[in-house]
């Protein structure tokens, strides 16, 4: 059976926002069985039901409430072997991973926000320089990944602030991407179908999951008004390749 993984960056609405909800009630619409939002708010999904688990991350501007989270993951089922530290490198971000069941069995699912290229965290003494952050994020993330289960089938996906393929930024930030993603395949590279153009927000895959449809959520309501400045991507998987 297909499994549908939903990601989505809500540019901080909050869940009560007019924007959220509309973009709420268009991803459950999809019937997801895991969604990945970034830059939400901690109780997101309330209104689905399930189990949301969210990570704070740093700031890398003024927050705005102290329910503001970098990533958040939701499934229908619960989650388990909860990973919501990640590492020294995975701290310049938004980090979350566990494990669901979904309808193409049991999934290691890791959410993630990675720092955009001028990311410096709020309050340090001496700004960051630009891509440092994020290629930090990339070298910590690779060791995650690297040290994973490859009995359990992956998918990572979030607001991986690059495009797929490389369309303009750092090379080395680009390079540290491609090695931490390394035999994974990013369903939602090039430009999206429905939308047309390119995403900075992915979704990747181990070789062990098919890749069945991809499309994309528009960012603007019946009326044209902006509801993020992201539109929102889905993927479909199919059956575990044996």
């Amino acid at each position: 059976m297909a499994a549908t993984f939903l990601n989505w960056n809500f540019e901080r609405r909050a869940p009560h926002s007019r924007q959220a909800g509309i973009m709420l009630q268009r991803a459950a619409a999809q019937q997801p069985d895991v969604i990945c939002l970034t830059e939400a708010h901690r109780g997101s999904t309330a209104t689905l039901g399930g189990h949301e688990v969210a990570d704070r991350g740093p700031s890398w501007s003024n927050k705005r409430g102290d329910d503001e989270r970098l990533a958040l993951l939701w499934s229908p089922n619960p989650w388990r072997d909860l990973d919501l530290v990640g590492n020294g490198g995975t701290a310049t971000g938004g980090f979350l991973s566990g494990i669901t069941d979904t309808p193409a069995g049991a999934l290691h699912v890791i959410g993630i926000c990675a720092p955009h290229h001028a990311a410096s965290p709020v309050g340090a003494t001496q700004r960051a320089r630009f891509w440092t952050e994020q290629i930090a994020f990339w070298t910590g993330l690779a060791k995650l990944i690297a040290a994973g289960d490859r009995n359990v089938p992956t998918v990572l996906l979030g607001d991986f602030n690059q495009y797929v393929p490389r369309i303009w930024g750092s090379k080395a930030a680009h390079a540290a991407l491609l090695a931490a993603l390394a035999d994974m395949a990013v369903a939602t590279r090039g430009p999206i179908f429905g939308i047309g153009e390119p995403t900075i927000d992915h979704v990747a895959h181990s070789a062990d999951l098919a890749r069945q449809e991809v499309s994309g959520l528009s960012r603007f309501d019946d009326q044209g008004r902006a509801l993020s400045d992201h539109f929102g991507v889905v993927v479909r998987f199919g059956e575990r390749r044996v």
